[in-house]
């Protein structure tokens, strides 16, 4: 039971690394987008919520919400049409996702953010929307992880 229990632990440890890999990867992202992409003028073609409800093994509903925006922007005398707001799926309650499609009514006229090397990559916002997220939840993994190694009988 001991050798499971270790292994449990590392698995809590591991399973934190991998989530703090996570946040540092869509914040690289970020980064390199704000200074390597280039900009173009674009128009909102739609703004909504997604909504998505889970359950829990307890029987409890849960829902977060998805900003979702539509967007349309031309390089090159070539139309894309683009629909990530950020790095991540930026999954939100409620009020942080009205604010959010708030920003960005139908027929806004908005900055896209384009790879230059492929265009169609495109985004509005140069941030990692998970980042902070994944980040916390790596650290909470961690230490769970490593509390429960070093409270082991010797």
């Amino acid at each position: 039971m001991e050798n499971f229990n270790i292994l449990l632990y590392v698995a809590f440890l591991i399973g934190g690394l991998i989530f703090i890999g996570m946040a540092i990867n869509q914040y690289m992202k970020a980064k390199k987008a704000e200074k390597t992409w280039l900009t173009a003028p674009g128009v909102v073609l739609n703004s909504d919520i997604q909504v998505r409800q889970s359950r829990s093994s307890k029987g409890q509903t849960t829902r977060s919400y998805l900003p979702q925006v539509s967007y349309q922007y031309q390089v090159k005398d070539q139309t894309y049409t683009g629909d990530r707001l950020g790095f991540g799926s930026g999954s939100y309650g409620k009020s942080k996702a009205n604010k959010i499609i708030a920003v960005y009514p139908q027929g806004a006229q908005v900055t896209v953010h384009y790879d230059p090397a492929d265009p169609s990559k495109a985004v509005l916002e140069t941030t990692a929307t998970d980042g902070v997220k994944f980040l916390a939840l790596g650290i909470i993994l961690i230490v769970m992880g490593a509390v429960a190694i070093f409270r082991l009988p010797k």
